[in-house]
């Protein structure tokens, strides 16, 4: 009996607690609905103070600084901000040139508000580094306020933040600032993720050949995360370093991450003594197996005896991954048939098989081509 009234007892409270939790969730629901109807009107009217004052900046005239007041008084509310935002956008949709162009008088409207969030959550500078970086607020030549406190988010806890930051930064065109971002990141001690780094470089528009100058003349006082970063932004951005990359992938005493990278770079970038020196990695038999593998990959730039010699007889190693990029290889410097007869009628079954397996994927992908061709 008292087990009975026990779990009767569990029950009502169990059933009373999901009757509150059903309450405050309907309630909280009506609120939020309540909100959303309340603000409806106070966008509109954002709304119209943004197109208005996107209209005179069109016909060359000054805008309204009463309008310009309400937006400052409003500015520190994230609802606010989130509508401005997304009103923004709207708008520069129609008119791209003239929303810019309204943006970049607005900046002490950015500068106010990172005053306001300097002691805020990291969720609202993140939301306000977004916003600088999709707005293109950072002044592509000099140091401002708002370049500044940029630098300054790069080394803040938030990775959120520091990325957004660094987005900022990236699309302002201001290798300087870039730069002084990265340094300010090292002498933290600050590990960001060289994909991260390196995709973020390739966002920047100015001349990238001298921001990479400007890397590799600190080159020596970044670790080697970032050093793989600048090495692979140099290699997507097509710029020559050929010798100094050579050097630094014959010192045995390089990271090892480093002169993987410098492979991959002599995989777009071709120079003939690289090449000589990615085959004769590929022949070496005590290498590691990365060395190799994207040695045989990188090697597919080079189309001469030597390196066809080379990758026939890495489809021999006990290295699947060298094997199948050393066939991959042969099948992209499209080597003839003949020149491929020994193996095909060699003993190693392996070799053989990885290189039919290659040949036959590329001639079915030839003929999807031509087929997609034939279609339109």
């Amino acid at each position: 009996m008292a087990n009975e009234v026990r779990i009767d007892l569990i029950l009502i409270i169990y059933t009373a607690i999901c009757v509150m939790m059903i309450c405050f969730n309907t309630v909280f629901l009506l609120y939020l609905r309540y909100r959303d109807f309340i603000f409806k009107d106070k966008r509109e009217k954002i709304r119209q103070a943004i197109k208005d004052q996107i209209e005179l900046v069109s016909k060359n005239e000054e805008i309204d600084k009463q309008k310009q007041q309400y937006l400052y008084r409003n500015f520190t509310k994230i609802r606010f901000l989130k509508a401005f935002h997304e009103i923004v956008k709207e708008q520069a949709a129609v008119d791209y040139e003239s929303t810019f162009t309204y943006l970049k008088l607005c900046k002490p409207l950015f500068e106010y508000l990172i005053i306001e969030f300097d002691n805020k959550e990291n969720s609202k500078k993140g939301y306000l580094a977004f916003l600088v970086g999709e707005f293109k607020l950072c002044d592509e030549t000099v140091y401002d306020f708002i370049v500044s406190a940029m630098i300054s988010y790069t080394t803040n806890k938030s990775v959120y933040v520091r990325q957004n930051a660094l987005h900022a930064l990236y699309t302002s065109d201001n290798g300087e600032a870039i730069l002084t971002a990265m340094l300010r990141m090292q002498e933290m001690k600050i590990k960001h993720n060289n994909k991260l780094i390196s995709d973020g470089l390739m966002l920047f528009h100015g001349d990238r050949a001298r921001l990479a100058s400007l890397l590799w003349k600190e080159y020596g006082r970044f670790d080697v995360s970032t050093r793989v970063a600048i090495i692979n932004f140099i290699r997507m951005s097509t710029l020559d370093y050929s010798e100094k990359f050579l050097k630094l992938l014959k010192d045995e005493h390089s990271h090892k991450e480093i002169r993987l990278a410098i492979i991959r770079y002599f995989g777009r970038m071709t120079y003939a003594p690289a090449g000589q020196y990615l085959v004769e990695l590929l022949r070496q038999k005590n290498a590691e197996w990365e060395y190799r593998a994207i040695a045989a990959t990188s090697l597919a730039s080079y189309k001469n005896d030597e390196t066809v010699n080379a990758l026939k007889e890495a489809l021999t190693s006990d290295n699947w991954y060298v094997r199948f990029n050393a066939s991959e290889s042969l099948v992209e410097l499209d080597v003839e048939y003949m020149d491929l007869v020994d193996i095909y009628n060699g003993p190693d079954r392996y070799a053989r098989e990885i290189l039919e397996y290659k040949m036959e994927t590329e001639r079915l992908k030839r003929k999807t081509r031509r087929e997609k061709r034939d279609v339109y």
